[in-house]
């Protein structure tokens, strides 16, 4: 299922208390209630808040979302809601796309041979030299470095962006700015 991810900049970033976290993003509205998933489905999963719509911007004429767990499956996880990811013991590398191009944070020199990604996250540009930790990189909205990820499930790859202020709200909940990137 496609999905919007929210990462931390820094991929090292873990909450000290993630319950904190959820009642501060239920605060501004962007979650709602915990949703009762399905057994099969990992990590805490949230229906949207009342003010998500004006949190996260829709693109296009009419895009077609569903908002609300279907009544006729119940279990089903096709519809638009939060998770809270476990945290990651390490970071990972976590791409939205097989054909992955990216910029070097340094000389802006364009990568786009991305088959294998170093184990040690960290890479030297072709051009520059200069050896970079990937989560510097301008992955263009279809990667991202992490240990504890938040996932919009249901968004299509620029289907919805998330606006300023909610990236404010998890600035200031967390004390340390987020990005975010496609899955598809």
């Amino acid at each position: 299922m496609p999905k919007l991810v929210f990462i931390a900049k820094d991929p090292e970033y873990v909450p000290a208390n993630v319950p904190e976290i959820v009642y501060a993003l239920q605060q501004a509205g962007f979650l709602g209630e915990k949703w009762q998933s399905p057994e099969s489905v990992l990590g805490d999963r949230y229906l949207i808040g009342d003010s998500f719509l004006s949190q996260v911007t829709f693109m296009g004429c009419a895009p077609a979302i569903e908002l609300e767990p279907s009544l006729e499956q119940p279990d089903s996880t096709e519809f638009c809601h939060i998770e809270i990811e476990q945290i990651r013991n390490s970071v990972e590398f976590v791409r939205g796309s097989e054909h992955l191009i990216s910029r070097c944070p340094r000389c802006r020199q364009r990568h786009a041979n991305w088959k294998d990604i170093p184990e040690t996250f960290t890479y030297a540009c072709d051009k520059c030299e200069v050896e970079t930790h990937l989560s510097e990189y301008d992955w263009k909205n279809t990667a991202g470095c992490g240990r504890f990820f938040i996932s919009l499930h249901g968004i299509y790859p620029q289907e919805a962006i998330p606006t300023s202020h909610l990236l404010q709200t998890l600035e200031k909940i967390s004390g340390i700015a987020w990005t975010y990137f496609y899955i598809q």
